[in-house]
Parts: structure tokens; sequence; C-alpha cells
């Protein structure tokens, strides 16, 4: 029988009681055959799978040829990662540069706008004390010509109830205005 025979019945009857390959000893034990047999057939299917397990000296071999690769890969994630980062510094300078330029051009324009209004406020200022010290003055000189026209107060004698008269105030005279005379009374 082979080494990967493995029988698929009860033991053969015929060789029950033969000896085991010729020795002498203890009779024949058709049960311990079969195992025998069994154990045989695994140690077969054991065997090529042994072959193909790893050695220590192929497991060395792994090992650098895993830290020469992950070598590889590290230098080339660091090259992937430094052109990044300089392609982000040059766009993210270029952004820089665009929004200080709007920033600037906003600042202007403000600071335009700005100047603009202080502008009409103090245009409207100026015009409003101008107009009101025209206005004053317009006043002043109304009020002075119809005091020209006024007659004079005469001071009236003191009573014995009553205080002196105080002297009439003298208004500036005003050039004369053509029309009737005013009439003395």
């Amino acid at each position: 029988m082979s080494m990967n025979a493995v029988p698929s019945g009860p033991p053969e009857p015929d060789n029950i009681g033969a000896p085991v390959a010729g020795g002498g000893g203890p009779p024949y034990d058709g049960g311990m055959d079969r195992r025998l047999i069994v154990l045989e057939t695994r140690f077969d299917t054991i065997l090529p799978t042994l072959a193909t397990l790893a050695t220590k000296a192929d497991l060395a071999d792994l090992r650098r040829d895993m830290t020469g690769e992950m070598s590889g890969l590290r230098l080339d994630i660091n090259e992937k990662v430094d052109k990044l980062r300089s392609e982000l510094r040059g766009e993210m300078s270029g952004l820089r540069l665009d929004l200080n330029e709007k920033m600037d051009k906003l600042r202007s324009d403000f600071d335009a706008a700005v100047m603009n209004k202080v502008k009409w406020c103090a245009g409207i200022a100026i015009t409003l004390f101008v107009g009101m010290a025209g206005q004053g003055l317009y006043l002043g000189t109304q009020i002075n010509k119809l005091a020209a026209r006024l007659p004079p107060v005469s001071p009236v004698p003191p009573g014995p109830d009553r205080l002196a008269a105080s002297p009439a105030r003298t208004l500036p005279h005003a050039p004369p205005q053509p029309g009737p005379a005013p009439d003395p009374r």
C-alpha cells in the first residue's frame, strides 16, 4: 500500500493475523495500521505545504526588500509633498498680492468717497455760515433804516412819582431816503 492511500472502509479480513513486516512481536493490529495510514496521509498533505513556507533567509530577504521599497516610497512621498508645498506657497503668494492690490484699490476708493462727502459737508457748513452772516448784516441795515425814519424821542420831565428819563440812545445815521419827508409833530 502507498503512503497516500487511505482506505475507505474497514481493514481487509485476510490480513488480520499477519505479522507486521516480518518481525516478531505482538500480534498484528489492523486498527493501528489504519491509523498509521491516516497519519501518513496527513503528513504527505502537510509536507508540500512545509516546503512552501518561508525560511529565516527568505524572511530576511523580504525584510530587506520591504525596507528598500518603504525607503523609496518615503522619498517619493517627501518629494511630492515638497513639490505641493512649493506650489501652494507660490499660489498663496499670488493670492496675497492680488488681495493686497484689491485692498489698496478699495482703500483709495473709500478715501476718495470720504473726501467727497467731507467736501460736501464743509461746503454746506460754509454756505450756512455765510448765509446767516449775510442775513444778519441785511437785517441790521434794515433795522438802522427803520430807526432813522422814526422821530427822535423827547425826554419826559421827571414827575413827583417818576424818575428822570434816560437820554435817548443815538443810533448811527442812515443816509436820507427819497420820498416824503417825515412829519415832525
